[in-house]
């Protein structure tokens, strides 16, 4: 009877449609045991004890609750016109909403992050390290990982800069590749994860943006970006050609953004940056001039800009809210930037 005690009790511990079914069936046995012989009494005394535990939360259900409510919290601090409705799964709401922490300042994300955890724990979650690691700048954590009831329902994401590439990416190459390779291993994982993501590659959309979240536009992007990076890599560094091709990677890494484009002050605003300075930088070692970002006003960035992309943004009117393309002058032939602006 111990083992047997022992069985049920995990059982209905467990929570969700197994206990309840459990709950049921030990409630009618006892009904039916109610006047017998002493030595049903015996059994029907157990099944009581049983039944006398407190009933289980089913363990995916009450994190699920409290994330969704933080969610709707969260949502107008980020950007209330895009983000849809959130995920039902618990594991993919708690990726979704570290993910809508990326698009923030650095205070706002460490302030969600705090909030997010205390939710979880309270509801009985487990927030945890990420276990899947990808190539990046640094080593930081994007997406904590998270345990329900035991069971595993986010790995997390974080990365590395010694972590190994995606299979599809080179593993190596010099100062200004490497750090290429830094830039899009995580946005080539979080292209796949991010439903809120958009691009503006010119050369698949030449107009406005187009939405990531479908499986084939997240291949033909995916397509130009290795095959940019890896171009690259593959060059005698620091001549004319080596630039062009820098040129046209650093393309493909700032057209993936979100609308509107994440301010400089978060993670992906920060990836930007990056990204800037190594193009920057390259071009400053082949030689002077040859590379020219446009002013944050874009009356001043029109100049050196054509096929621009404006949004609605009426409290940053008339700024460029995210350079997708760097003026560049190669082989003594001008190619026109490009930008997204308020409008």
């Amino acid at each position: 009877m111990a083992s047997l005690d022992d069985a049920l009790t995990k059982l209905l511990d467990g929570g969700g449609p197994p206990a309840a079914v459990a709950r049921g069936m030990l409630s009618g046995l006892r009904e039916a045991l109610a006047s017998v012989s002493p030595g049903e009494r015996e059994v029907s005394a157990a099944i009581a004890r049983l039944l006398s535990s407190p009933i289980s939360t089913p363990p995916d259900l009450a994190p699920d609750k409290g994330l969704a409510a933080l969610w709707e919290r969260t949502i107008p601090a980020v950007d209330e016109r895009s983000p849809g409705e959130p995920a039902r799964d618990v594991g993919r709401l708690w990726d979704e909403i570290h993910l809508l922490g990326l698009r923030m300042s650095a205070d706002d994300r460490t302030d969600l992050e705090a909030r997010v955890a205390a939710e979880a724990r309270a509801s009985g979650a487990e927030p945890g390290a990420a276990t899947t690691v990808v190539l990046g700048l640094v080593r930081e954590t994007l997406i904590p990982a998270l345990r329900v009831g035991g069971r595993v329902v986010s790995t997390g994401l974080a990365t590395a800069p010694d972590a190994p590439p995606p299979p599809d990416l080179p593993t190596g190459g010099d100062a200004e590749a490497m750090a290429l390779l830094r830039l899009a291993a995580p946005i080539l994982t979080l292209v796949s994860r991010d439903r809120h993501l958009s691009h503006c590659l010119q050369i698949l959309q030449s107009r406005g943006l187009a939405s990531l979240a479908a499986p084939t536009e997240q291949e033909r992007l995916r397509n130009q970006l290795v095959s940019r990076v890896t171009t690259v890599t593959g060059m005698t560094t620091h001549s004319m050609d080596w630039l062009e091709q820098l040129v046209r990677a650093h393309e493909a890494i700032t057209s993936v953004v979100h609308v509107p484009p994440a301010p400089e002050g978060s993670w992906w605003g920060r990836l930007r940056l990056h990204a800037h300075t190594v193009v920057r930088d390259g071009a400053n070692l082949v030689g002077p001039g040859l590379v020219k970002l446009p002013p944050s006003r874009f009356t001043a960035a029109r100049a050196f800009t054509e096929h621009d992309i404006p949004l609605k943004v009426p409290e940053s009117t008339g700024m460029v809210l995210a350079c997708v393309r760097v003026w560049s002058r190669i082989h003594d032939v001008e190619s026109p930037g490009r930008v997204i602006y308020a409008s």
